[in-house]
């Protein structure tokens, strides 16, 4: 097959399972590049129980050295509750920091290299606290490896989450068929992994359990391990949507030279 066509994703099932709002930017690259997305939201993106409280922290905060941001989502609440202009920045990974390069102008500190907390605790900037105030704008149970990286440099550090992720239920036999249809699935972290094994059915069990998936990290990729995944996840090079369509041309490559 010409490498041109090899390159691409024609003929493969791509189960994207982020939130709605996150899933469309790749699907439309997954069309776009020949091949089927199915959309299967495990969760919800919704503010805090209290947004008013929460606005109030980050009004608040407006005086601390530095706002760090866990997610793209977590910078979308906060703009809604919040006004500009805001601290110093930074952000996790390259999709949280365009988003805030977008929204503020403003640059923003990112990891020297990869992506997530302990990516983003390796910069140079990060290493000395000297008392400085730092905000964490995360969702709601997000893990302490940022707050305790910060914390043990002599930062004062304070954790808001303004979102939270809820649950979405879906029919037995709606998981059952989805799971049949695709090829890999794009899994945006631990907690949707485990609640689409939660969801599939008896019958469906076994089609998860060998369903090869992309992840964003290490750490779901020991979820996954945990769960009984029998293929190695594939893990893309940053946490991008440009990132995860060459892990799964990466792929589909692989499935044509195997056939």
């Amino acid at each position: 097959m010409p490498e041109a066509l090899s390159a691409r994703l024609d003929g493969l099932t791509v189960l994207v399972a982020r939130p709605a709002a996150q899933a469309e930017a790749l699907c439309a690259l997954i069309e776009a590049d020949g091949g089927r997305a199915l959309r299967l939201p495990l969760f919800a993106i919704e503010p805090v129980a209290d947004p008013a409280a929460a606005a109030a922290v980050l009004a608040a905060a407006t005086a601390f050295d530095r706002w760090l941001f866990t997610s793209a989502n977590a910078v979308d609440h906060a703009a809604r509750l919040c006004a500009r202009p805001w601290p110093a920045l930074a952000a996790v990974g390259a999709a949280t920091a365009t988003a805030l390069t977008t929204l503020t102008g403003c640059p923003v500190l990112t990891p020297p290299a990869g992506d997530g907390a302990a990516a983003l605790l390796a910069h140079p900037a990060l290493q000395r606290g000297d008392g400085q105030r730092a905000l964490i704008v995360t969702g709601e149970q997000t893990l302490p490896i940022l707050e305790d990286g910060l914390a043990a440099r002599g930062m004062a550090v304070t954790v808001l989450p303004v979102y939270r992720r809820v649950p979405i239920e879906h029919r037995p036999a709606v998981i059952a068929a989805l799971l049949q249809a695709a090829d890999i699935a794009v899994i945006p972290s631990g907690e949707a992994l485990r609640q689409l094994s939660v969801l599939t059915p008896p019958e469906a069990r076994a089609r998860l359990a060998a369903l090869q998936l992309a992840v964003p990290s290490p750490r779901v990729i020991e979820t996954a391990r945990t769960l009984g995944f029998s293929a190695e996840p594939l893990l893309p090079e940053r946490v991008s949507d440009v990132a995860y369509l060459e892990v799964l041309r990466r792929h589909a490559r692989h499935r044509t030279s195997n056939a």
